[in-house]
């Protein structure tokens, strides 16, 4: 009847637009006081027996001298853990009932606007190639969401209530242990529990014989000494690829057979572009990273490091070693993708109608980074297009710990910008391009705008 009342007066509040307070009300067992016996390592209550172990069983060292104050409280916390775990098994004996009022909202209170992505509705001009997948003319459009949803924003109070059972309780003991004491104590169990293990033939439940483990003892941080270089993998930033322009002329975009066409030179011997003041020479592509690192593979803890952390790195790489990945996805435990040749040509302009746009094919587009792996809603070609890098081998040249790390576990989504005549192009006299690893990266690319940084 009082529980009926409390909740008919709190609903009332709530209705009125009343304010309303956290407040709470505790539901007591019934019996305050109930029959027990002990009998050994039992405790008899109500009828039921429970493990009631005792202090003095579990010491686990010497009980005189300076180590004996941290041996007898570890015991005491082995009997009160033991004990609060017996208690706890015989139910709950009453319930706590907490209501905390707080302000929420409906309808479009806030809004933000972002490019379109994958699942938004696309509104703009759209043509459909032979390949029969939808393609978004011209740039993305903007889209605005609204929170936390649609139509008029309007604000209100509503109470969360939070239900708690409440069990018996042995008293605590009123010593506290550090991780430094508690070492010998872990070694002692170890031991006892080791050579109980070796000797037990049955496990009778109470043995006193037994030994408890010291959980209220903190344990010391287990150490890995192994070299984290030996499995490892590489943790890149933000990437951009610098490369040659390459075209094709005539051919089908569905059954890919167009003549591959190079790049015009720029004079005598390899091309050349300079970038931020760095000279590029074809036909080495160039990769460039905000920030990469290498990190162990162990998973059960945080791990650790393999080699240093390398800042506006950029690596020439030759362009038929390049692969892109489809379906992939970068994660503690990552779906490892497919790896295909980089096609440079798929990203040259195209007319298309009165737009210029590259015509990404399909299975490109569909396995890049900006679609999600299994979701049905990414149907549409849009220019958005970021495909996934396998991380090239030249890499392995800016640290020398990088010798086994994993190349294809984290893997970067890149932006791709063209050498094209935009840059500041050089001829140059030698006939045979130079592969270069230096550690500097493009801030901008003449007329080139700076890619954005991307997360993933």
């Amino acid at each position: 009847m009082l529980w009926t009342l409390l909740l008919a007066a709190l609903q009332g509040h709530v209705a009125l637009g009343l304010a309303v307070t956290a407040s709470s009300i505790t539901i007591s067992p019934s019996p305050t006081s109930e029959p027990s016996t002990t009998s050994g390592q039992w405790l008899i209550i109500s009828g039921t027996s429970i493990f009631w172990p005792t202090y003095t069983d579990y010491f686990y060292g010497p009980t005189t001298g300076p180590e004996a104050p941290v041996v007898t409280c570890n015991a005491k916390w082995v009997e009160y853990y033991g004990r609060s775990d017996g208690l706890r098994s015989l139910g709950p004996t009453g319930t706590s009932i907490t209501f905390d009022p707080y302000p929420t909202s409906g309808g479009a209170c806030r809004t933000s606007s972002s490019l379109e992505g994958y699942s938004d509705t696309h509104t703009g001009p759209v043509t459909t190639l032979c390949d029969g997948i939808p393609r978004a003319l011209g740039p993305r459009e903007m889209v605005t969401s609204y929170y936390p949803g649609t139509g008029p924003c309007s604000t209100y109070t509503i109470t969360f209530t939070d239900t708690v059972e409440l069990y018996r309780e042995p008293p605590a003991p009123d010593c506290e242990l550090n991780t430094q004491e508690c070492i010998p104590i872990w070694s002692t169990y170890s031991e006892l529990s080791s050579s109980y293990d070796a000797t037990a033939t049955t496990v009778t439940p109470g043995d006193t014989k037994s030994p408890i483990p010291p959980d209220g003892c903190p344990s010391t941080t287990r150490t890995y000494p192994e070299d984290p270089c030996t499995a490892c993998h590489f943790l890149p930033g933000t990437a951009t690829v610098f490369y040659w322009p390459v075209t094709t002329a005539g051919g089908d975009l569905c059954l890919q057979n167009g003549t591959t066409i190079p790049a015009t030179p720029t004079g005598n011997g390899p091309n050349t572009a300079v970038v931020n003041g760095q000279t590029f020479v074809s036909p080495s592509i160039y990769v460039s990273f905000t920030s990469i690192y290498a990190w162990s593979n162990r998973r059960a803890h945080p791990g650790s490091q393999c080699g240093d952390t390398h800042n506006d790195a950029i690596i020439a790489v030759d362009p038929a070693s390049v692969s892109s990945v489809r379906n992939h996805r970068n994660a503690k435990y990552p779906t490892i993708g497919t790896a295909y040749p980089f096609n440079f040509a798929e990203f040259m302009p195209q007319d298309v109608g009165n737009y210029t746009m590259p015509l990404i094919p399909w299975p490109q587009y569909r396995g890049g980074s900006q679609c999600p792996l299994y979701d049905p809603s990414c149907t549409m070609i849009r220019d958005d297009y970021m495909p996934f890098l396998d991380v090239p081998e030249a890499v392995r040249q800016i640290d020398p710990l990088w010798t086994q790390c994993d190349a294809h576990w984290y893997i970067p989504p890149v932006t791709l910008v063209p050498l094209t005549g935009n840059v500041n192009v050089q001829p140059t006299p030698t006939a045979e391009a130079n592969v270069m690893a230096a550690m500097a990266v493009p801030e901008s690319v003449a007329a080139v705008p700076t890619p954005e940084a991307t997360g993933w």
